[in-house]
């Protein structure tokens, strides 16, 4: 009988050995063993981060002497409108010539917009000029009856093909759809929610929201595709007869947008700035942009959102060139 118990006892202590292993190894090896350290967090990455800059200064086909107009299309690529050459210049991603075509009803452009096909449209003075992706001219599309242009400036297509064109001489925006045809007009000249003070430039969310670009009020205003007034980001500046406002602020010249924030920009002492979709400002630290090596007389002659890259496209008017800027946000 002593050596049954005997046994027992023994193989009793083996079992508690085991289980004490198994346990130890379960406490080593599964989720939530406190004998392995917490992973380091992921660094956090800036707002803005620029990338790289391309364009060279000239009058040949590819360079650029007076851009005023930027865009993408769905694969990346980048066109520009140059007033001095009277052309429409398609660039790669990274700045490689595609396409050049200039034409003498390309005098003083305004803005430049592609639509999901690749349609290219090109605002000036009286007109919108639309041509095929490789350059062909479509057609040429005025005013509305009663609203027509007097300087059109930016302009934006929708997904749905709908474009928008903003008259800076008018302070109107005036809609058209996808054949052309005029579809409404709204906008006047002033300081309240609703009118502009010089607008210029224009963007279209994804949700069909049309944005303005009020250089003179240095704000974007935000509108329903049939012109209902919705938001304004940033303040109307103090300017001699319009409003009673206090603060002065840099201009605002171009605006873009994403599927989550809003953009702007504007000279040299606020190159970028940034809000989120509902309303709040998001502050951005300048020191990313120090390495493009902004001029002090620095002026954005127009900004676009890269769907395809996430990336802001800047438009350097001085020194002729396109600043690519990562967005983390």
């Amino acid at each position: 009988m002593a050596a049954i118990h005997d046994s027992k006892s023994v193989f009793s202590s083996a079992r508690r050995t085991v289980c004490a292993a198994i346990l130890l190894f379960g406490a080593c090896f599964f989720p939530g063993c406190k004998r392995h350290a917490d992973p380091a967090p992921a660094p956090q990455l800036p707002a803005l981060e620029f990338a790289d800059a391309w364009g060279t200064r000239g009058t040949s086909p590819g360079q650029l002497e007076l851009p005023v107009g930027i865009a993408t299309d769905g694969f990346g690529n980048v066109y520009i409108a140059d007033a001095a050459t009277h052309s429409i210049n398609k660039f790669t991603p990274k700045g490689g010539p595609l396409l050049s075509f200039a034409s003498a009803a390309l005098k003083n452009p305004g803005g430049i917009a592609v639509d999901r096909g690749g349609g290219i449209y090109a605002s000036v003075e009286s007109r919108v000029l639309v041509y095929w992706p490789e350059g062909d001219f479509l057609r040429a599309t005025h005013g509305g009856r009663g609203v027509a242009f007097r300087e059109a400036a930016g302009i934006a297509v929708g997904d749905e093909g709908d474009f928008y064109v903003v008259d800076r001489v008018t302070c109107r925006v005036e809609s058209f759809n996808w054949r052309g045809r005029f579809k409404n007009a709204w906008g006047k000249c002033g300081a309240e929610n609703g009118e502009f003070m010089a607008p210029s430039g224009a963007a279209v969310g994804r949700d069909g929201s049309v944005f303005v670009a009020d250089a003179g009020g240095a704000r974007v205003q935000q509108f329903s595709p049939d012109g209902v007034f919705v938001a304004a980001f940033g303040e109307v500046r103090s300017t001699t007869g319009f409003g009673r406002g206090t603060r002065s602020q840099s201009t605002v010249a171009a605006v873009a947008v994403s599927a989550r924030n809003i953009f702007a920009a504007g000279d040299g002492a606020s190159p970028l700035r940034a809000w989120s979709l509902d309303g709040k400002e998001i502050s951005l630290d300048p020191a990313p942009l120090q390495a493009a090596h902004l001029t002090p007389d620095f002026h954005a002659a127009a900004l676009a959102y890269d769907f395809h890259s996430g990336d802001l496209l800047l438009l350097d008017a001085k020194a002729c060139r396109v600043l690519r800027i990562h967005i983390h946000l």
